[in-house]
């Protein structure tokens, strides 16, 4: 058995499955509720997707982590079929891109093209900024709607597909992850009126106080302040962050849901 270095993944998985969207799906549908039907149908879902991720070389990276899980909680599922996934789409020698999955609902035998995406973006009066700040949410939902959705009704995807003996019947979305709150933002009409929510602080105004620093790889669901907990002081929380010019995620007992703490160069690193 390997051993994950994923923390809690039964935790993950219960978040992934519960957690409310964090954009609208609309015009498509929503590949999440096709998971909460399935939990919903067998909660042991989770644990069997515990066990089907601990045969599996962990992803180094948190987005790749998080396809792993929804590509468990298929794979373990009764009523879903795992089709395909990161599917190459390609049209002469050119590379179109890739389907994330292909997903078939054994109730009705329609066979859905997923997109996926694990997301954490700051409000600024400007925009709202992922932590690496090149990234934004709009470009994200410009590419998620306009590129990647689409990208099953190409005739080129078509014709794949096809010689595959497969036709896509409809596209839908997974999206999770948080936005973080301060003074002003953008106006989203492509977030989720349930969108899971947290607060972000430039470094230099953080109070005195003791953090708890979140690693990456816990960002989906912080888990809960125990006693084995690590605390940092405020003063050297605020010399690693300037020093690292990267953000950090935190939580307090002050404040039990979880924030970024940024850099004086954030956004323009």
């Amino acid at each position: 058995m390997i051993a994950h270095p994923d923390g809690d993944l039964s935790a993950q998985l219960s978040w992934l499955i519960q957690a409310p969207p964090l954009l609208t799906c609309v015009p498509y549908s929503d590949a999440g509720e096709l998971l909460k039907r399935e939990w919903l149908r067998h909660p042991g879902v989770i644990g069997d997707a515990v066990e089907w991720l601990e045969q599996c070389t962990p992803a180094r990276r948190l987005g790749l982590a998080f396809e792993q899980w929804v590509m468990a909680l298929v794979c373990v599922s009764e009523g879903l079929e795992l089709v395909e996934h990161n599917l190459p789409i390609r049209d002469g020698q050119s590379t179109l891109g890739e389907l994330d999955m292909l997903v078939r609902d054994r109730d009705n035998g329609k066979l859905w093209h997923w997109e996926l995406a694990l997301k954490f973006y700051l409000g600024t009066p400007d925009h709202w900024y992922g932590p690496n700040s090149r990234d934004t949410l709009a470009r994200k939902h410009q590419h998620l709607f306009e590129q990647q959705l689409p990208r099953s009704t190409l005739p080129a995807c078509q014709r794949l597909l096809y010689e595959r003996g497969l036709r896509v019947d409809g596209q839908a979305l997974l999206t999770r992850g948080r936005l973080f709150y301060r003074h002003g933002h953008p106006g989203s009409p492509e977030r989720h009126p349930n969108h899971e929510r947290g607060w972000w602080m430039p470094a230099r105004s953080l109070p005195q106080h003791r953090w708890q620093v979140i690693d990456k790889k816990s960002w989906p669901a912080p888990l809960m302040l125990d006693k084995g907990t690590t605390f940092v002081d405020t003063p050297d929380l605020i010399d690693y962050v300037e020093s690292q010019s990267c953000p950090l995620m935190v939580r307090s007992e002050l404040r039990p849901e979880p924030g970024f703490i940024v850099p004086a160069s954030w956004p323009q690193a």
